[in-house]
């Protein structure tokens, strides 16, 4: 809970969902004072697991798949929890250490292609409740202008070998327009490296972790993601959230937020991101705008607060009484 990242936002969010209608907490390992401040957990929302009999007769929302054999081993010691899975990720292995509960959740299709392929989960057990944002006061909006020039975009994500940083500065360094500029932000095992490639070049830098990720978009021209596999990027909801155009490949769920040519570009393989990257000092001004209104559009359809809060207290309702 020292770091944040984008599954443990889906967690608080279900928590903050789930509020209005249960007494629902937000579980970790460590003392509240010690949890990072940039994920605004309240005290009050908050309890430290100093022993497993916390979630005793209760409904237990986890992501983690190694808490399976576990929580199956309590519940046959008749500790009576109401097990809820969230498959955030692609997996696979340990598919016979994978005792998923009867109740399943998947933020995306190819996830529910995940659990009934490969772990042969019944496709009846799953429900599909897409990942959302949440608001912050004043609705963010984009309204930077469009300067054909100095393109910028902003890739913000853990830095690690699946996000591709530092692949892609140098697959790109090179051969990029010198109209665009790539900023990357957030933290991870590979930041050191990203630095070093980043150092003196006009066209990459690295910003290191920052908590102002949706002020950023706002001043950003487009948001990028290229990852190696994916679930349901929180980065790509935020995007449409502030009405920013995305630039992302098809893996996971990015075909459901972000539809080529529509919201925002896919790109399907490295040359094809350096085109669809070339190409941005051709848009026009309306173009791009276009692209942010839909983008605007997108996260209200599909991935606002409300529904999210709706499917979730809908599913969690007879587990709750049960």
């Amino acid at each position: 809970m020292n770091q944040v990242t984008g599954i443990q936002r889906v967690m608080m969010d279900i928590q903050t969902a789930l509020k209005p209608a249960f007494d629902s907490k937000i579980v970790g390992t460590v003392e509240w004072k010690d949890v990072s401040k940039d994920l605004g957990i309240a005290e009050d929302d908050y309890i430290c697991k100093k022993d497993w009999g916390v979630f005793r007769n209760s409904v237990v929302i986890f992501h983690e798949r190694r808490f399976m054999p576990l929580f199956r081993l309590l519940n046959l010691l008749g500790w009576n929890m109401r097990l809820v899975y969230v498959h955030h990720s692609l997996l696979y292995g340990k598919r016979f250490l994978s005792f998923f509960p009867p109740t399943v959740v998947a933020i995306a299709d190819k996830g529910i292609e995940n659990l009934t392929r490969y772990f042969k989960v019944p496709f009846s057990r799953i429900t599909k409740i897409h990942n959302c944002v949440r608001e912050q006061g004043a609705t963010p909006y984009r309204s930077k202008p469009y300067d054909l020039s100095n393109i910028r975009i902003l890739y913000p994500s853990r830095i690690d070998s699946n996000k591709r940083q530092t692949e892609i500065v140098g697959r790109l360094k090179g051969n990029l327009s010198p109209n665009v500029k790539i900023s990357f932000v957030g933290d991870g095992e590979m930041a050191e490296e990203l630095r070093e490639l980043c150092k003196d070049s006009e066209q990459f830098e690295y910003l290191g972790y920052r908590n102002d990720v949706i002020e950023l978009m706002e001043d950003s021209d487009f948001v990028m993601l290229f990852s190696g596999h994916e679930g349901l990027p929180i980065t790509l909801i935020e995007a449409m959230m502030t009405g920013t155009p995305a630039i992302c490949n098809s893996v996971g769920g990015n075909p459901e937020i972000v539809s080529d040519g529509d919201n925002g570009f896919i790109a399907e393989d490295w040359d094809s991101l350096l085109n669809t990257l070339n190409s941005l000092p051709e848009l026009p001004s309306e173009r791009v705008a276009e692209l942010g209104r839909e983008a605007r559009d997108t996260y209200k359809r599909k991935f606002s607060f409300a529904p999210f809060q709706d499917a979730y207290i809908k599913l969690i309702s007879p587990l709750a009484n049960s």
